[in-house]
């Protein structure tokens, strides 16, 4: 892989949010930065009386001529606050189909972007430019919310949340990599459903064990401590957290909140694997 950063810009102030982050991720890992800008050209609109044609070419000519601009002048700023090598590139044609397009020709080590995340579960946490992205490249994505990028860009923490399967685990390459670059420490983070069917608060009352959950979640936390005894050996702080609950989604929020770690790392189905994406607990 080679150690290129990608940045989808669109002259907002909410995706320039995410710069400083990942200049700071490019100075870490010895990274370029690559600053995309994508151009979705108006589809043609003819009306016969008076004989129009919408969008006028010349108008088309000079939001172009702007747009290319501002990438330039953007690429420009980043490089001499970053004295970093920064790449512009402008392509034309439907956003999210574009950075998609330009992660895998540059062979980008991640997409550092942000969403219009309103903090916690919401509807609109990912963006339909951002969704796409997340669903359909095999780059690595950070993803900020609006919020997130008001944090730190040197993270102390990373969440790490598994499930036992070897797709969740195939994100651990890519936490491996971030932590090193910034010393930061690791939680593993797995949720158990119990294997029952039944009233929860019965299942769960700690007088007694009638339904095996200790062996359960016991055998749960022996597999997550290997792979965290793995990752130690590797020279990273690591911890590792077993939890039983019927509800997977609410408890890992729950986590996330008291915990508050400053990236949470995830793999789910997709294209991709060691990347973030949407699927109903990672959603």
């Amino acid at each position: 892989m080679s150690n290129n950063i990608l940045i989808p810009l669109d002259g907002s102030t909410l995706a320039d949010g995410a710069v400083p982050h990942a200049i700071e991720l490019a100075r870490r890992m010895g990274g370029t930065l690559r600053v995309v800008r994508v151009h979705a050209p108006m589809a043609p609109l003819a009306v016969e009386a008076p004989p129009l044609v919408f969008p006028d070419a010349r108008i088309e000519a000079e939001v172009l001529m702007t747009k290319r601009a501002w990438l330039e002048a953007k690429a420009k700023e980043i490089r001499a606050d970053s004295r970093l090598t920064v790449h512009s590139e402008f392509r034309i044609g439907l956003p999210g189909e574009q950075i998609v397009a330009a992660a895998s020709e540059c062979d980008a080590k991640v997409i550092v972007c942000t969403t219009h995340g309103t903090g916690g579960w919401a509807p609109n946490w990912f963006g339909s430019v951002t969704d796409y992205v997340i669903r359909h490249t095999l780059k690595p994505v950070l993803a900020m919310s609006a919020a997130a990028t008001e944090r730190t860009a040197n993270p102390s923490s990373i969440l790490v949340l598994l499930d036992g399967s070897e797709l969740s685990e195939s994100i651990l390459p890519d936490v491996t990599a971030f932590a090193k670059a910034f010393g930061a420490r690791v939680e593993l983070f797995r949720v158990v459903v119990p294997p029952w069917v039944g009233d929860s608060e019965v299942v769960l009352a700690p007088e007694i064990d009638r339904f095996g959950i200790d062996a359960f979640s016991d055998e749960a936390k022996h597999e997550l401590d290997a792979v965290a005894e793995d990752l130690r050996e590797k020279g990273l702080a690591v911890t590792a957290t077993v939890e039983v609950h019927n509800a997977v989604t609410r408890r890992i929020l729950e986590h996330i909140a008291s915990a508050n770690p400053d990236v949470v790392a995830l793999a789910t189905h997709g294209r991709g694997i060691a990347r973030l994406l949407v699927g109903s607990v990672a959603d």
